[in-house]
């Protein structure tokens, strides 16, 4: 059968897409035919400088607010080449367009195109943010889209394929999708078991994409080709974070084989010319072994490649194993540090303290390890004392950062854990608010949280000469108090 897959903005511009790169190789290797697009990278090259600033987190969030996309994005960057791509997209008469999605406004936009010119192809959406927790039923809900897959998208949409074989759309029998049935409803097919060994996936495939497209900053020149991919050395993640969906998306954990991933590795430098690899996993230290053994493989036969991933805090990542990653081409990591109070950490689900972090942090400065963070403001468990923890040790560790963490406000997303434990926390919010939550008695409200990342930019600009980046906000205006922050004391009291 013939597919189009498609990833649309915005996201990553230094390497292709994962998402349609595992599919298009997982439907090939199943007989298939398939046109992979990156909306993403060639919307992004072919802007103006002026513009290239939207493909900078901070302005996610006008991408996925209907008005903000309808009259800020759509006329300046999606909409003026839209119908091109879209002949593109249906150039060889797919049965199916798969959209890989992160903007949910962007993808519905593509979708209702897709389907004004021709009404039969299957639209079928997939990614992290299709969650039923996330934007799931948005999706499902737009008119335009016939079905949203949440979770592994590899087994639905081979499921969806052989049924359209056999002459039938009846896809109910197919778990992990949301079925739209009308306007405001959609059917969930229910949770689908993730792939139980990710040794039988075949490697991402590239071909057919602009690899020189692909570039480190999306917003600064001289955007240089990157020469990057990204690939998985794993599925799902060791930890349970309270308010992460991740892990409740992913599932369970699950690992390829360190021999594996150097013979992928070696053959993209080959055939793509490549000099950096990108781990997307929730973290390349889920199985300590693997990546030690890797590290190895990577010193008894050097491929002149350099990599790195999110990892998380551990007390197996010594540093004689950063040593051993340094030396085998590991440039960066990325942590999820979320705060530096233990009370904190341990309540969200961490499993390590402060200390371990202080350890981890000269660990890696004296092997010469850059790495990037990220701080969660506001957790139900974090209090005034307990922000001030935070920001001293901030002030104390300043020094061994190689870069600002960026921050966010505590979100309370559904079929996450904190979401399952609002009566423990008290935690008050109106339907589809994941932001605007405060607890019963007063002490943290979107107010207060928005107050601590003020407090936070103070530093931020004392320690490292910069403002704080508020991931997937507009900082200058969601952290300007308005009387929309303030919950009434009759609504603190119900």
């Amino acid at each position: 059968m013939q597919v189009s897959l498609v990833a649309t903005p915005i996201w990553n511009t230094k390497t292709p897409p994962l998402t349609t790169a595992y599919l298009t190789a997982w439907l090939e290797q199943a007989g298939h035919d398939v046109f992979q697009l990156d909306w993403n990278i060639e919307l992004h090259n072919r802007m103006p400088l002026a513009l290239k600033e939207y493909w900078d987190r901070t302005h996610l969030h006008k991408w996925q607010n209907a008005e903000r996309y309808q009259t800020e994005i759509a006329p300046r960057i999606t909409q003026p080449t839209l119908d091109e791509y879209v002949t593109r997209i249906l150039a060889d008469a797919p049965a199916i367009v798969g959209i890989s999605t992160y903007s949910i406004e962007a993808t519905k936009h593509l979708a209702r195109a897709i389907k004004a010119a021709d009404p039969e192809v299957l639209v079928v959406v997939g990614g992290q943010v299709c969650d039923p927790g996330f934007y799931g039923y948005n999706l499902a809900w737009s008119g335009a889209i016939d079905a949203v897959v949440y979770g592994e998208g590899e087994g639905p949409l081979l499921d969806i394929i052989e049924l359209m074989e056999a002459g039938s759309r009846d896809f109910s029998g197919v778990r992990g999708l949301l079925l739209p049935q009308g306007p405001g409803s959609a059917e969930d097919t229910g949770l689908r078991s993730p792939i139980a060994d990710v040794r039988t996936l075949p490697w991402p495939q590239f071909d057919g994409l602009p690899m020189g497209f692909y570039t480190e900053n999306p917003i600064a020149p001289p955007f240089e080709p990157s020469l990057a991919v990204s690939t998985l050395m794993s599925r799902g993640c060791v930890r349970k974070c309270d308010f992460c969906l991740q892990a409740e998306i992913w599932q369970n954990f699950r690992y390829r084989q360190a021999e594996d991933i150097y013979a992928e590795m070696e053959a993209y430098k080959e055939k793509y010319g490549v000099t950096q690899f990108h781990f997307n996993d929730l973290l390349i230290n889920g199985n300590v072994k693997q990546l030690d053994r890797l590290s190895d493989l990577l010193l008894a036969k050097p491929l002149g490649l350099t990599w790195g991933g999110n990892a998380i805090v551990s007390r197996t990542l010594k540093k004689k194993l950063l040593e051993k990653m340094v030396a085998a081409g590991c440039t960066f990591l990325g942590f999820g540090f979320e705060s530096f109070s233990t009370p904190v950490l341990h309540a969200m689900g961490k499993k390590y303290d402060a200390p371990e972090v202080s350890r981890l942090l000269h660990d890696m400065h004296d092997v010469g390890l850059t790495f990037f963070s990220n701080l969660i403001i506001g957790h139900p468990a974090e209090g005034r004392k307990e922000f001030a923890e935070t920001v001293a040790f901030l002030i104390e560790h300043a020094k061994y950062f190689t870069e600002a963490p960026t921050s966010s406000l505590l979100i309370v997303q559904k079929n996450t854990p904190i979401f399952r434990a609002i009566d423990y926390w008290g935690i008050e919010m109106q339907e589809g608010d994941a932001l605007g939550w405060w607890l019963k008695d007063g002490s943290n409200t979107l107010a207060e949280r928005k107050r601590r990342a003020q407090v936070m930019n103070f530093f931020y600009e004392s320690l490292f000469g910069t403002g704080i980046k508020i991931t997937d906000m507009d900082t200058e205006k969601d952290l300007t108090l308005g009387a929309d922050d303030i919950i009434p004391r009759t609504a603190q009291a119900n």
